[in-house]
């Protein structure tokens, strides 16, 4: 997409996206401009690992600008929602007319609009996109009618699950039909029963879980993520405390646990046990 609209404007992807969609929705403190101009660097924050510790070199220069190149803050990114809100009412449209702003807010394959994720209700949907830079990591959820919404914007890896707790306290505390803290049940399961479970789960070529047990505790680990306890609802259900994650798992008809799926975001994603 970034380099359809190179070759189709001739103009530098910063230069296009200011001119285009940053100025005129007022994001002015917001630059797709990689690397970051000294002049700005010494507003942009410090990004650090899971432990604490900066990131080597610091923040990382992203080639793929529409994906990972934008800097901004949180108040420029609720602009961009309040600009999708409004356009789709038709009260201002600096972007896009009611028409596309409506298209791109229709929900398709995984529930994806254009760019943005759907949920909610028929009646109060909501769009929403996470973002995750080395060391950067930010939510934004915005209703598409009532106006409520939020950005949470976070300089540390793994900052999206605190992202997602403000979330929630924000849901809560302004009577929002939907992000609010899941309450689920709570079982004993026979620690033989968990020890069947111990396995690595492939879901695609390149993202597999892995699942332990230490202490008693089952835990499952996603590539490239920290390791999570998992708590039974049931004697093949377990959720996560810190995530809207639930992993379900099957067996064949000799008893062997064959594969789990994996529960999130609405969708379903299944994952082949290889060890």
């Amino acid at each position: 997409m970034q380099q359809l609209l190179l070759d189709v404007s001739q103009q530098p992807f910063p230069e296009l996206l200011r001119d285009t969609v940053l100025a005129p929705i007022g994001m002015t403190h917001s630059t797709y401009e990689q690397p970051l101009p000294v002049e700005l660097r010494v507003q942009a924050a410090t990004p650090y690992k899971a432990d604490g510790a900066p990131i080597e070199g610091g923040f990382h220069t992203y080639p793929e600008m529409a994906a990972a190149g934008l800097w901004t803050t949180p108040t420029d990114l609720a602009r961009c929602a309040i600009e999708v809100q409004r356009s789709l009412r038709g009260d201002a449209n600096h972007v896009l007319s009611a028409d596309m702003t409506s298209q791109m807010l229709d929900a398709g394959i995984g529930k994806h609009g254009l760019g943005f994720e759907i949920g909610g209700s028929p009646e109060n949907p909501f769009f929403w996109h996470g973002g995750i830079d080395a060391g950067f990591e930010a939510v934004l959820a915005a209703y598409q009618r009532s106006g409520n919404g939020a950005v949470v914007m976070t300089n540390a890896q793994g900052g999206h699950l605190l992202a997602h707790e403000i979330l929630r306290g924000i849901a809560s505390v302004y009577g929002w039909p939907d992000f609010h803290p899941i309450v689920r049940a709570s079982v004993k399961v026979d620690p033989a029963i968990l020890a069947t479970y111990v396995g690595v789960y492939e879901i695609t070529p390149t993202f597999s879980i892995a699942v332990t047990l230490e202490d008693g505790q089952l835990t499952a680990q996603a590539t490239h993520q920290r390791k999570l306890p998992l708590f039974a609802e049931s004697q093949t259900m377990f959720s996560a405390k810190i995530v809207d994650a639930r992993l379900e798992f099957f067996a064949t008809d000799t008893g062997q646990i064959s594969h789990l799926v994996l529960h999130q975001d609405g969708n379903d994603m299944r994952g082949e046990r290889k060890r």
